[in-house]
C-alpha cells in the first residue's frame, strides 16, 4: 500500500524542488508534477514526489488521522506485560 504524507512547503528551491516540514524536520520534495509552489503551500507527498496541492484544512485534518492511527497502532503492538506479583 502507498501513502501519500500531507506536508507543508518551508522553503522553495527552483520550479521543481522545495523543501517540506515532515514532522519536526525538513525533507527534499520534486515539485515538477504541480504548478509552482510557495512557502506555506500544503501538498501531498509520497516518496519524495509531491502529488498535488492540497487545502491546509484538509491537511491537518488527514495528519490527525495519521497521528491517531499510528497511535492506535503501536499501542497494539505493545506486548502485553505479566503482573508481577
Amino acid at each position: 500500500m502507498c501513502l501519500g504524507i500531507p506536508c507543508e512547503v518551508v522553503d522553495v528551491e527552483d520550479r521543481d524542488s522545495c523543501f517540506v516540514r515532515v514532522g519536526s524536520g525538513r525533507q527534499p520534495c520534486f515539485t515538477g508534477l504541480v504548478e509552482p509552489v510557495a512557502p506555506g503551500d500544503w501538498l501531498l507527498v509520497h516518496a519524495g514526489f509531491a502529488l498535488r496541492r492540497i487545502d491546509p484544512a484538509d491537511a491537518h485534518a488527514n495528519l490527525e488521522l495519521l497521528e491517531r492511527a499510528l497511535t492506535a497502532d503501536a499501542s497494539a503492538a505493545a506486548p502485553e506485560r505479566e503482573d508481577p506479583r
